[in-house]
C-alpha cells in the first residue's frame, strides 16, 4: 500500500509526530544540506523561509543565512537560484542577520566566477538583500561593471540590482545617474534593455541638480520613442520622480494632462489619470491654476465611460483639499455640475463617487459657516442611491458603503439630518440580508453615536428582527453576526433607558440559540454600554463553557464585575448596601482576575484598573458613613473654644470635620492611583485614556 508513497526525510508533523524545537528543526535542515544529493539540498533549502516564519529568531536566521551563503558559495547554480528565491521571501527577517560582513563575504566570492549566470544570480541575490547592505561600495562597483557585460542574463541582473540599491542609497543613486543616462541614450543599449533601464531614473531626486537633468532626460525620450510601452513606464518614472521631489508636480501635472487629451490611446489616458490621482495626494495647493477645470472640462465635453471613474477619483482626492472646496462652493461652478450630471448614474461606481465630491463640498460650507447651495439635491441624490443599492439585486457592498459613509458625515456636520436618514434606513431593515444589514447597522450605530435617541423609533423594528431571527435553529455565520450587530444597537439606543420586560426577554432568546463566541461579542457590547444585568446573566451562561482554567476565572471576573454594577444601578436598596454589596463582588472578581493571570498574558492593567475602581467604592461608602456620623455625633458644646484654640474655623462642625478630611485624602490617593496607571498605560486606546484622566 505505501509503496507509491514518497517517504518525506524532512518532517512536517504531518502524521502526528512531536512537534519539533527550532535546533531540531535546524539540525535536520543542515542535514539536508550537507547531502550528496542535489534533490535533498534543494528540498532542505526550500523549507527555509517556513522555518523562518514559524521561528522568527535572530540567531536561528543568522545561522540559517551563513549556511545558505556556504551552500551558494559552494553549490551548483540550481542551488544558488533556490537559495536567492529564499531570500526574496524572507525581506522581513533580514534585518535579523547580525553577521552581515561574513554572509557578504561568502556570497561576494561567486561575483568573480567566469560563469556569467553564476554572476547573475550573485548580483540579484545583492539585490534582493539591499535593504541591509545599502552603502557597500564593493557591491556598487560590482553592479557598475556588470552593466557593460556582454552577457544579456548578467546585464538584466545589473539592472535589477540597480533598482533596488537605487531604492535605498542616495550614493549609489547619485553616483549612476550618468552611467544610466548614457545606456539610455546609447544606440548601442537594445530597446527592451532601455524599458528596464528607465525605472531607475525614478530613485535619482536625491538633489535638484540630479533631478532636473532626469527629468529632462525622461522629457526628451517622450518624443523620441513614441511606442506605448516608453511612453507609459517614462510616464510613470516621470511621475514618481515629481511626487518625490514635489518641485516638478505642476509641470508634470501639465505633461498628464497634454497625454490625456491629446494621445488617442487608451491605456495611456486611463494611465494619465493614473498618476494624476498619484500627484492629487500631495494636495491641490500644488497644481498649477486651471489644471482642474481641464479635467472637468475634458470629462464632461466626453462621454466615454471608461475614464469618467478615474477622472471623479481624481477630483475626490482633490476636494479633499479647504482650497478646491472653497472653490467650487458656488452652484454656477463646473465641479458641481460635473457631480450632478453623474449623481443619478446608473452605474453605482460613478454615482457615488460623484455624490463623495458634492458631500465633501457641502460638509466644507458646514464647517465654515457658509452658504450650503445646493444641499437639498445633495441629500436627495445620496437618499436615492442609497434606495437604489439596496433594492437591486446586484451586489454592491463596497458602493453601499461608501455611500453609507456620506450620510454619516453629513450627520456629523448637521446633526438635523440624523433622524432623516435613521428614518431612510430603518425602512431598509425589513427588506435586506446579508452583508446589506450589517452594513447598514454599522451606518445606525455612527449615526446613534451622535444623537443616540434618534434610533429609539427604530426598537420594535430591531426586536422584530431578533425575534425572526431567534426562531432559525441552526444560524449562518452571516446571521449569527447579524443577530450580535441588531443586539449592540438596541444597546446603544436605550442606553441610559430602563428597559422592559419583552426587550429583555428578546435579548434572552437570541441568546439561548447563539453560538458562544457571539454571546461574548453580545456581553461585552452590554458592558460597554451599561446594561451589566444582561451582561451578567450571559457571564453567568459562559463561564463553565470553556475548556481552559484562565478562560473561565476571567469569564467569573466580568461576571463578578457586572453584578457588582448592576447592584449599584439597583432600585429599592438603601446606597450604603448597594455600595458594601458592590464592594465584595469588585473583590471577588479582582481574586477571580488573579487566577486568569498566565505568564504570557499577566493582566496588569485590568488588575490594577480594577483595584483602583474597589478602592474608589470604598471610598464613596466611608464618605456615606462619614456624612451619618453628623445624625449620631452632634458638634460639641466646647466646639467654639476648640475653634479659638486651633483657629481652625471648620472645628466648630465637630468630629464630622476630622472625618471628612480623611475622605478627602482618601480620594486624593485614589486620584494618584489613576494617573500612575495613566502613566503606565500611555499606549491603550484613547477612550481608556479619557476615561482615566476624567
Amino acid at each position: 500500500m505505501l509503496g507509491g508513497v514518497r517517504v518525506n526525510a524532512f518532517n512536517e508533523n504531518g502524521l502526528g509526530e512531536p512537534e519539533q524545537d527550532a535546533n531540531s528543526s535546524l539540525t535536520e535542515l543542515d542535514k539536508g544540506l550537507r547531502s550528496g544529493k542535489v534533490g535533498e539540498q534543494c528540498e532542505a533549502i526550500v523549507r527555509f523561509p517556513k522555518l523562518f516564519e514559524k521561528y522568527p529568531f535572530p540567531i536561528l536566521i543568522n545561522a540559517s543565512l551563513l549556511k545558505l551563503a556556504d551552500v551558494f558559495r559552494m553549490g551548483n547554480n540550481f542551488l544558488r537560484l533556490c537559495i536567492l528565491r529564499v531570500c526574496q521571501q524572507s525581506e522581513k527577517h533580514l534585518d535579523k542577520i547580525s553577521n552581515v560582513d561574513e554572509f557578504v563575504r561568502r556570497i561576494y566570492s561567486v561575483i568573480h566566477s567566469n560563469d556569467p549566470i553564476a554572476r547573475a544570480v550573485t548580483l540579484r541575490i545583492f539585490g534582493a538583500v539591499a535593504a541591509i547592505i545599502p552603502e557597500r561600495q564593493q557591491i556598487h562597483h560590482c553592479i557598475r561593471s556588470s552593466l557593460d557585460s556582454h552577457d544579456v542574463v548578467e546585464v538584466e541582473a545589473a539592472i535589477y540590482a540597480a533598482i533596488q540599491f537605487a531604492a535605498q542609497s542616495k550614493t549609489f543613486a547619485v553616483s549612476m545617474c550618468n552611467k544610466v543616462s548614457d545606456m539610455i541614450q546609447g544606440h548601442s543599449t537594445p530597446a527592451n534593455m532601455k524599458l528596464q533601464l528607465i525605472p531607475i531614473l525614478q530613485y535619482m531626486h536625491h538633489d535638484t541638480n540630479t533631478a532636473a537633468m532626469v527629468r529632462s532626460l525622461c522629457i526628451d525620450l517622450l518624443p523620441g520613442y513614441p511606442a506605448q510601452e516608453f511612453v507609459l513606464v517614462t510616464l510613470n518614472t516621470l511621475t514618481k520622480l515629481a511626487a518625490a521631489t514635489l518641485v516638478d508636480i505642476p509641470s508634470q501635472v501639465n505633461l498628464l494632462l497634454k497625454y490625456l487629451k491629446n494621445d488617442p490611446r487608451w491605456d495611456i489616458k486611463l494611465k494619465a489619470l493614473e498618476h494624476l490621482y498619484e500627484l492629487a495626494k500631495p494636495g491641490a495647493h500644488l497644481w498649477p491654476p486651471g489644471s482642474v477645470e481641464e479635467i472637468i472640462e475634458y470629462v464632461l465635453n466626453d462621454n466615454n465611460k471608461r475614464l469618467v471613474v478615474p477622472a471623479l477619483c481624481v477630483l475626490k482626492v482633490l476636494v479633499e483639499s479647504p482650497r478646491m472646496c472653497h472653490e467650487h462652493r458656488n452652484p454656477g461652478s463646473k465641479l458641481k455640475e460635473l457631480c450632478s450630471k453623474h449623481c443619478y448614474s446608473p452605474e453605482p461606481s460613478i454615482a457615488v463617487l460623484a455624490i463623495q465630491i458634492l458631500t465633501e463640498i457641502l460638509c466644507y460650507c458646514f464647517k465654515e459657516n457658509l452658504e450650503a447651495d445646493g444641499a437639498n439635491e445633495v441629500i436627495n441624490a445620496l437618499e436615492t442611491l442609497i434606495l437604489l443599492l439596496t433594492y437591486t439585486d446586484e451586489k454592491n457592498t463596497s458602493q453601499l458603503k461608501i455611500a453609507l459613509k456620506c450620510a454619516v458625515r453629513l450627520c456629523e456636520a448637521r446633526q438635523e439630518y440624523c433622524e432623516m436618514f435613521v428614518d431612510l434606513l430603518g425602512t431598509q431593515l425589513h427588506n435586506i440580508d446579508g452583508d446589506y444589514t450589517i452594513t447598514i447597522c454599522e451606518a445606525l450605530g455612527a449615526i446613534g453615536s451622535l444623537r443616540s435617541e434618534t434610533l429609539l423609533p427604530l426598537i420594535e423594528t430591531i426586536l422584530s428582527l431578533l425575534t425572526d431571527l431567534a426562531a432559525i435553529p441552526n444560524a449562518s455565520l452571516l446571521q449569527t453576526r447579524t443577530k450580535t450587530m441588531l443586539c449592540t444597537l438596541i444597546f446603544q439606543t436605550l442606553s441610559g433607558y430602563k428597559w422592559n420586560e419583552p426587550t429583555y426577554d428578546v435579548i434572552i432568546k437570541v441568546v439561548e440559540k447563539n453560538n458562544l463566541w457571539a454571546n461574548y461579542c453580545i456581553s461585552r457590547a452590554a458592558v460597554r454600554y451599561g446594561h451589566h444585568k444582561t451582561a451578567h446573566h450571559i457571564f453567568s451562561n459562559l463561564t463553565e463553557q470553556v475548556s481552559l482554567e484562565h478562560f473561565h476565572f476571567w469569564l467569573v471576573c466580568l461576571k463578578e464585575m457586572s453584578e457588582a454594577e448592576m447592584i449599584l444601578c439597583e432600585d429599592g436598596k438603601t446606597l450604603v448596601d448597594r455600595l458594601d454589596n458592590a464592594i465584595i463582588h469588585y473583590n471577588k472578581a479582582a481574586a477571580a482576575l488573579k487566577a486568569a493571570s498566565t505568564p504570557q498574558h499577566n493582566l496588569t492593567f485590568q488588575a490594577e484598573y480594577m483595584k483602583i475602581r474597589t478602592e474608589f467604592l470604598q471610598c464613596l461608602l466611608q464618605l456615606v458613613y462619614t456624612c451619618n456620623i453628623l445624625c449620631i455625633v452632634p458638634p460639641p458644646a466646647i466646639a467654639a473654644t476648640i475653634v479659638q484654640n486651633t483657629r481652625d474655623e471648620f472645628q466648630r462642625h465637630g468630629y464630622i470635620t476630622n472625618q471628612l478630611r480623611k475622605c478627602a485624602k482618601d480620594f486624593k490617593n485614589c486620584g494618584e492611583l489613576h494617573w500612575k496607571l495613566y502613566q503606565t498605560a500611555f499606549d491603550a486606546d484613547p477612550a481608556t485614556l479619557e476615561n482615566m484622566q476624567m
